[in-house]
């Protein structure tokens, strides 16, 4: 019996990896997490706006929390949640006029199976949302649930004139 060469051995096995790399199914979304993404709206006309300078952090979140450091041109901002709490709360620094509102998101997590390839997500299904009224009029999340499904899914009005 003739044994097949280290050349033969190597190009078998590179051909079965690549097969088998190329027969796995990614059924899974592009998105595997529920990711918040707040869009930012005039209060008045109901339309999507876009602020000129903008701060976002989490507050009392571990690590680093700051998700826009002074940022342009902001039309929707991603804000996470933490999957170990019931809430997470966000500052908002408008830089220009120097002024911060917060907004804090109550919420149950809930593990959700997505499916084999994509394994377990969470979505987060809104019980209360409380914010300072600085420059926010009102926040909403539409639907009432965030899940990872992609779009924007919490909607913030801002007061865009200020009373005389």
């Amino acid at each position: 019996m003739t044994l097949p060469s280290v050349k033969t051995l190597a190009a078998a096995c590179l051909t079965a990896i690549f097969l088998l790399g190329s027969c796995a199914a990614d059924d899974c979304t592009d998105n595997r997490n529920s990711l918040p993404l707040a869009a930012f709206f005039d209060s008045s006309s109901g339309e999507q706006i876009t602020l000129g300078r903008l701060t976002l952090y989490g507050l009392h979140a571990p690590g680093d929390s700051m998700l826009l450091d002074n940022a342009s041109g902001v039309e929707e901002a991603y804000m996470p949640f933490r999957i170990t709490q019931h809430s997470t709360t966000f500052v908002i620094d408008y830089i220009e006029p120097d002024v911060q509102d917060t907004v804090t998101f109550h919420y149950d997590p809930v593990p959700r199976f997505a499916s084999s390839e994509c394994g377990a997500v969470y979505d987060y299904r809104m019980e209360n949302i409380s914010h300072t009224c600085h420059i926010i009029d009102s926040v909403t999340c539409p639907g009432g649930i965030i899940t990872n499904t992609p779009g924007q899914n919490i909607r913030i009005y801002l007061r865009t004139s200020l009373p005389q």
